[in-house]
């Protein structure tokens, strides 16, 4: 249980740490919000200048040591970006039109995060957990 709650109390200062880091690079920090969840379907929002990202797939592939990532945002026009746990950046999640992203497969990542970061250019975070791809 120890282990279970340090793993996600540095998953949610991770997603602070950078969400912050790209509210400076992108523009003035007005807000900041960050949500995680147990499964697919998950939301994150807190204000009216934040979009919500709602994560569907979130998936790790051993074999090809990839990740694939289907979410939708709120914003049409936001990028997302995704992270490991320990703050590693993995890669853009590409928009597909419409406020659907995703559908990518990632680049190379040894091992399986247990968790991702989703951080939008437009002020949303969301820390969802990875699944194991089952064909």
């Amino acid at each position: 249980m120890k282990n279970k709650v340090t793993i996600a109390v540095k998953t949610i200062l991770t997603a602070l740490l950078v969400a912050l880091g790209i509210q400076l690079v992108n523009q003035p920090i007005s807000a900041f919000a960050s949500g995680s969840s147990g499964g697919g379907g998950s939301t994150s929002s807190g204000g009216s200048n934040l979009d919500t990202i709602k994560i569907s797939k979130c998936y790790y592939d051993a074999p090809t040591s990839q990740m694939l990532i289907k979410a939708s945002s709120s914003n049409p026009s936001a990028r997302l970006y995704a992270y490991r746990p320990d703050g590693t950046y993995q890669g853009e999640v590409q928009n597909g039109g419409g406020s659907r992203y995703g559908g990518t497969v990632m680049g190379y990542i040894s091992y399986d995060p247990q968790y991702m970061v989703i951080v939008s250019s437009a002020g949303g975070t969301i820390t969802v957990p990875t699944t194991p791809f089952i064909l």
